[in-house]
């Protein structure tokens, strides 16, 4: 059945459509577009043919030249580039910890019963309660309707139902979860993008999230990355309408693509819009019906863009592996097999797809773990659709479809037998290793450090980005060392503290031996970074009390402007030290 014969038996013309989605749901419930599988085996014999014609095509043209031949075979032996291969850690399902005191949840939906992640959140919660943990306080605003008083000394969000205050809170114990309904609602975005400017660790930060949320975007990202995926185009109205464009766009998507349409009837494709999630605005259809729908699709929505894929032939679903990746590590905290729907190419939970276990295959693991790195978020899910075997050879045994920036958490929760968000909030127990947003700071900055709960002080520090030492560097006045520890007075109180090591510092052609001791708590501006390894010196011949080092600077998530000063702070003069 045509296009045009679908739409003259619906009684309907291209105009009666609202949206692209509508028109999309239109060419699957009309079968236009749906698989058929007796079809399918026909198509796939037919095309075994046409590659055995091809391999027999391509011998005699290697034969005829062997000065390519031995290129080729160079190049097959040597192959691309080989990706450095990456440690995998799986979570630890049966450990539940927590070290947040706040947790805030900007969503489209506060009722648990709609939203499941959010009954998955306060579900962790009880079980946190039940196992004797640290509670976090749950702060959930509907992104619609988030409002925001900032100030320098406090940050006091609000919507409708409630409202939180951030004062004394920072990186260290408030956990921020950016959901899928803030993407568009600009307010709530620039109230995120406030937290993370604060340096609080968000799941996920908004330009990443959006571009996740871009399926061209993502794709031209995974290209840079040599990430396995389908061959794709972007489409729009203007492409379409040039001859030339279009035939260069699809040949990029299938190399053999003819300006005569009835010869790419056995070509199939998959269109998405670029924002759709969930498997909605998906399609599949074949070459020789394509322009025609796409011709229509514009028709209803003349700035729509397109993405067109190849439709690879996937081995009956995907497999979606949640990656969590931090500064020195990632881990796998889980996986699950979605399995095809029947008489459908999709396999979105949302669409009635059954979740089952899966084992990951190593090359599955490293396709996970690359392409999370390269998001740069924190959390994310990647959707990878295992190939049949030999099907195409030049991409594997596995493609990643997409990236998902708010996976829903019910789906793997089920499969893994335990509640994701304990699994998650267990592995996050080590701020020195979230990524944080970078933010500006002065060469000069006041920078205050926690000797112990009670004795605090403020100090001028220089922030060296070019210093590559083991820890950062205070001057504490006259120390006294005895079994391992290092005694010193700060402003009256007497400080003993353990030495973890002992670091080596050249000035000019002298070296010496420094004490290192850990810190509990180090703040410069609105962060903090807890158990900060401090060399401690009784007198530094220089403008400044403290030097800030490289890996400090890092984990603070800050970038040093070398002209300036005082980006962040207050201005101080170089603290004496008696």
């Amino acid at each position: 059945m045509t296009l045009n014969e679908a739409l003259e038996k619906s009684g309907k013309t291209y105009r009666d459509f609202a949206s692209t989605e509508e028109f999309v749901n239109f060419l699957n419930e009309s079968g236009l577009v749906t698989e058929d599988k007796k079809k399918e085996k026909e198509e796939q014999k037919k095309l075994d043919k046409e590659i055995e014609e091809i391999k027999k095509k391509d011998a005699e043209e290697k034969k005829e030249d062997k000065k390519d031949k031995k290129k080729e075979e160079e190049e097959a032996v040597q192959g691309p580039e080989e990706p450095e291969t990456k440690e995998v850690h799986y979570a630890d399902l049966k450990k539940i910890d927590n070290i947040f005191k706040h947790i805030v949840i900007f969503t489209n939906d506060r009722d648990p019963k709609n939203n499941l992640t959010l009954a998955n959140i306060y579900d962790a919660v009880d079980a946190l309660k039940k196992a004797g943990k640290k509670v976090p306080d749950i702060h959930v605003f509907v992104a619609a309707s988030v409002d925001c008083d900032d100030t320098e000394s406090e940050m006091k969000i609000s919507d409708e139902k409630g409202e939180f205050t951030i004062k004394e809170e920072s990186n260290l114990d408030t956990l921020i979860f950016s959901r899928l309904g803030v993407q568009g609602e600009d307010n709530c975005e620039h109230v995120v993008e406030l937290l993370q400017d604060r340096g609080f660790l968000v799941l996920n930060p908004t330009k990443y999230s959006a571009l996740a949320c871009n399926k061209y975007e993502t794709a031209c990202l995974l290209k840079k990355g040599n990430i396995p995926q389908p061959n794709f185009c972007l489409m729009n109205k203007e492409i379409l309408n040039d001859d030339k464009l279009y035939l260069e766009a699809m040949r990029d998507v299938e190399k053999d693509f003819s300006e005569d349409s009835d010869k790419n009837e056995d070509f199939k494709f998959v269109v998405k819009i670029l924002d759709g999630h969930g498997g909605t605005g998906v399609f599949m259809t074949d070459g020789k019906k394509l322009k025609a729908i796409l011709q229509a699709i514009f028709a209803i929505d003349a700035e729509r863009q397109l993405i067109i894929q190849r439709k690879e032939e996937g081995d009956g679903g995907d497999i979606r592996v949640h990656v969590l990746t931090l500064r020195d590590r990632q881990v796998i905290l889980g996986a699950m097999k979605r399995v095809q729907l029947t008489g459908d190419f999709r396999s979105n939970k949302s669409l009635g797809a059954e979740t089952e276990p899966v084992k990951l295959t190593k090359e599955q693991e490293q396709i996970a773990l690359r392409t999370a790195e390269l998001s740069k978020m924190p959390w994310c899910a990647v959707d990878i659709m295992p190939l049949v075997k030999g099907s195409n050879p030049k991409l594997g045994d596995n493609v990643v479809l997409e990236i998902n920036a708010s996976p829903g958490t019910d789906g793997i929760t089920s499969v893994l037998k335990h509640n994701f968000i304990n699994v998650m909030l267990s592995e996050l127990t080590n701020p020195s290793e979230f990524f944080i947003q970078r933010k500006q700071a002065g060469w000069l900055e006041a920078i205050e450090i926690w000797f112990d709960e009670n004795v605090h002080k403020e100090y001028l520090a220089k922030l060296d980005t070019g210093n590559g030492t083991i820890a950062s560097t205070v001057e504490v006045g006259k120390i006294e060392e005895k079994s391992g520890t290092v005694t010193f007075d700060v402003d009256g109180q007497k400080v003993t503290a353990k030495v973890t090591t002992v670091a080596k510092a050249k000035v000019g052609d002298s070296e010496f031996e420094r004490r290192v001791i850990q810190v509990p708590l180090v703040r410069i501006g609105l962060r903090q970074m807890s158990n900060v390894h401090m060399a401690v010196i009784e007198k530094r011949d220089k403008s400044t009390n403290v030097l800030v080092n490289r890996d400090l600077l890092s984990r603070l998530g800050y970038v040093v402007v070398s002209d300036e000063t005082h980006i962040l702070t207050p201005e101080i003069e170089k603290v004496n030290i008696v």
